[in-house]
């Protein structure tokens, strides 16, 4: 990639490096459907007469060259970048084409390649109409050839471009998923760029040798069923890869494995993508059940059980932290489970009545003293950012009735008598949280906040534990619960909203479920 100036060569029609930053583009503005060109010189409307090598010809007589654009399109006139280790300093100057006035704009891109995420003006934009098509296709070409070179020396395979998106756009999803459809990194790990609205038009050109890099970068073996079961649903080869991966190799399991629940159970549930960050935890500890449960029993019963948290998954009334929760749980005792416990959890698959069962079961274990002194305190090193999270909620100070005086005095208010809000700054914290609120906390999210996937911000009323945050690395709210996994009411309600807005958060959920297939 060279750094520093592109601007646009009017006789070339394309963007190309240059010594200086360029001050303006003339573009010549044209109505397409009624053949006509405004005409600088005349100060009027004129009728296209002739059109050939980028060189315009009006009525008047006159000669224009490119670009040519419709009134009030935005233009972008210069591009200036610089590579800083594995990230991409953009920054692009726009004009608005109108016969009025001229509209100056600038825009500051980060195309960060190890966070897999782009920062625009300082802020990390994912949806489509933030991210625009500002990148013009000559350097979209540079990044993309340059990020194919990296993944043939990760991969052995340099993946294929062929995509109706350009821009930005197909750039990070190039970035997110180097096989396109064939997804080597991201599908190996059950997951997909969750805010990609046009997944499916970055098929890798639909070739069989495209076909066959995607099939060997997953292991699969890429019988007439597969390809068939492929090329009807492009998606279901995530899925294919995700039961194989988990250790179902029965071939008649596989071909059942594309659903819609699994697909959306697969989306939301195993990749966390918040803020450019991905984590795999509920990946390896629903990977663990598995295992366990095929050293009992049969695949098939193995995958009915699956298919049975799948369908409480997916009915409107469930609470999904029931299934998340509840296989994380499971991970982190299931050295610990009987065998009549382990069947019993298979039977029920994971629900509300297993997700309770598991967490009184985890609560047992942490009260057992030989158990709890044989498990590591781990201090999180949490950034600054996240510790200012810290706050107390309501007033400081109140009124209190003094009967010498028979007047009002002005005092403190204890910390007890209002709502704390303290972040969890070692694994020893969050098992006294999980402990007391009986959640999952304190033996599901260790590495996860270890990993600073996420931040842990907990609430304390009267020296009772009353909510549990989970906070995104960028700042929004993943889930905020009460004891036992609750809804926040009341007084609890309360302080969480003025908690919020002290400290200028929102509530995002991770991602959408979409039915894709």
């Amino acid at each position: 990639m060279t750094n520093g100036y592109w601007g646009y060569n009017i006789k070339e029609c394309k963007y190309e490096q240059v010594e200086e930053e360029p001050f303006s583009l003339f573009p010549t503005i044209i109505e397409p459907k009624q053949k006509i060109v405004f005409c600088r010189q005349c100060h009027r409307w004129e009728y296209i007469i002739h059109f050939n090598k980028n060189i315009l010809t009006t009525q008047c007589g006159k000669k224009y060259v490119g670009p040519f654009v419709v009134e009030n399109a935005q233009i972008n006139f210069y591009y200036k970048i610089q590579k800083i280790k594995d990230a991409y300093a953009i920054k692009i100057k726009s004009q608005t084409a109108s016969l009025q006035n001229r509209i100056i704009t600038e825009s500051n891109y980060l195309l960060d390649i190890n966070k897999k995420v782009l920062y625009k003006d300082g802020k990390s934009v994912f949806e489509n109409e933030d991210i625009g098509n500002s990148m013009c296709k000559e350097l979209t070409k540079e990044i993309l050839e340059e990020m194919g070179e990296n993944y043939k020396k990760l991969f052995g395979i340099k993946p294929t471009v062929a995509s109706q998106l350009s821009g930005f756009n197909v750039i990070i999803g190039y970035m997110l998923s180097p096989f396109n459809v064939n997804f080597f990194t991201i599908a190996q790990h059950w997951g997909l760029n969750p805010y990609d609205k046009d997944f499916a038009s970055l098929s890798s050109g639909d070739t069989p040798t495209a076909e066959n890099e995607m099939f060997a970068s997953l292991g699969i073996k890429p019988t007439k069923a597969v390809r068939k079961m492929y090329q009807k649903y492009p998606q279901s080869v995530i899925c294919y890869a995700a039961a194989l991966d988990l250790g179902f190799s029965d071939v008649n399991i596989l071909q059942r494995t594309p659903s819609v629940q699994f697909y959306a159970f697969l989306k939301y549930c195993m990749i966390s993508f918040a803020g450019g960050f991905i984590s795999y935890t509920t990946r390896e500890h629903l990977k663990y059940f598995v295992e366990d449960m095929l050293q009992l029993t049969n695949q098939k019963t193995v995958w009915n059980s699956i298919e049975r948290t799948l369908n409480y998954f997916a009915n409107a009334n469930s609470k999904i932290y029931n299934v998340i929760d509840g296989i994380t749980t499971y991970g982190r005792i299931h050295r610990q489970l009987t065998e009549n416990e382990k069947r019993e959890i298979m039977q029920e698959g994971f629900n509300e009545y297993s997700h309770n069962y598991l967490i009184r079961r985890a609560e047992v274990l942490f009260n057992d003293t030989q158990y709890h002194f044989n498990q590591e305190n781990i201090t999180f090193d949490i950034e600054p950012s996240f510790l200012a999270l810290e706050y107390k909620a309501g007033d400081d100070k109140k009124r209190v009735f003094n009967p010498k005086t028979k007047t009002f005095d002005i005092v403190d208010v204890q910390d007890s008598e209002r709502y704390c809000f303290y972040v969890a700054r070692d694994s020893d914290t969050l098992r006294m949280i999980g402990s007391a609120m009986h959640n999952c906390v304190g033996w599901g999210y260790a590495n996860s906040v270890k990993n600073r996937h996420c931040t842990i911000v907990y609430g304390v009323f009267k020296n009772q534990y009353r909510i549990c945050i989970e906070v995104t690395p960028d700042f929004t709210i993943r889930q905020s619960l009460g004891p036992c996994n609750h809804p926040l009411v009341d007084k609890d309600l309360e302080a969480y909203r003025e908690w919020c807005i002290e400290k200028n958060i929102n509530f995002v959920k991770a991602f959408a479920i979409h039915t894709a297939i």
